[in-house]
C-alpha cells in the first residue's frame, strides 16, 4: 500500500514512535531525502518530548526543515524540499 505524497509525487513517510530509538530512523529518512511526518501521540508525554528534541537536533545538523503540525505532530523535510503551508 503506498504512504501519502508530497508536491512532485514523493512518497512521504509517517512513524508512529514510541522510543527514542526510533527518533534515528527519522534522521536516516530525511538524509535519505525523505519526508517524514512524526506523530508522537503512542509516545508516553517524557518520551515524546525526547523523541522530538533528539530529532529537531538531527534536522539541524542536516539543515533540514522542522515544520510543527500540532502539539504532537511535526513534519521534517529535506532542506531543499518545497512544502507549501496553507491557514
Amino acid at each position: 500500500m503506498d504512504g501519502p505524497t508530497v508536491a512532485g509525487g514523493q512518497q512521504m513517510l509517517v512513524f508512529y514512535p514510541r522510543h527514542l530509538d526510533d527518533a534515528r530512523r527519522v534522521i536516516a529518512a530525511v538524509q535519505g531525502q525523505q519526508a517524514v511526518l512524526l506523530d508522537t501521540s503512542h509516545a508516553a508525554d517524557g518520551e515524546a518530548q525526547r523523541l522530538i528534541d533528539f530529532a529537531c537536533g538531527g534536522m539541524e545538523a542536516l539543515e533540514a526543515q522542522v515544520h510543527r503540525i500540532s502539539a504532537e505532530v511535526f513534519l521534517f523535510a529535506p532542506g531543499q524540499a518545497r512544502v507549501d503551508a496553507s491557514d
